[in-house]
């Protein structure tokens, strides 16, 4: 899994990072480095927590980051990602800290329109309660919209029909 948790050489998820952006500057600037790390670097197979940035500590207002507003930036992230086989996480940690899944369902849907494929779902728990939190429903949506999940094994996709 590749994620982005520093922009501009600092960790998004703490003050000092906002201090020097506006919201809207902060997230231009994370979709823009992670845009650039996309293109750069091949050793990986799954995009985790595309707007990781959302629930982000320090981040003034956790909330979602607009795919309209955003949409150039994220169009070229996703069709980086279709374009290199990789895939994209719906990452169920956000929904206890800003509201939705990471990232929400609209940017599957713009993923789905671009050829994207590759779908499994993350808890990011970081505590033995809160693995595979939430994952039932994330399952349903990615299951609504795909008509599968994704695992892997060996660094290889494995399509789960649901």
């Amino acid at each position: 899994i590749g994620s982005l948790h520093f922009c501009h050489g600092e960790d998004v998820y703490y003050q000092s990072f906002w201090d020097k952006h506006t919201v809207p500057q902060a997230e231009l600037a994370y979709l823009e480095e992670t845009l650039a790390c996309v293109r750069a670097h091949d050793g990986f197979d799954v995009l985790g927590h595309l707007t990781y940035l959302s629930k982000a500590g320090a981040h003034p207002a956790r909330r979602p980051i607009s795919l309209a507003m955003y949409r150039e930036v994220v169009d070229e992230i996703l069709k980086v990602l279709v374009a290199k086989g990789k895939g994209m996480e719906l990452n169920t940690s956000g929904k206890g800290t800003c509201g939705v899944f990471l990232p929400e369902m609209e940017y599957f849907r713009r993923f789905k329109e671009l050829g994207g494929e590759i779908v499994p779902v993350g808890s990011d728990a970081h505590a033995p309660n809160r693995v595979g939190e939430h994952t039932h429903e994330a399952v349903r949506l990615l299951g609504d919209l795909f008509g599968y999940v994704c695992t892997f094994e060996g660094r290889k996709p494995i399509f789960h029909k649901i």
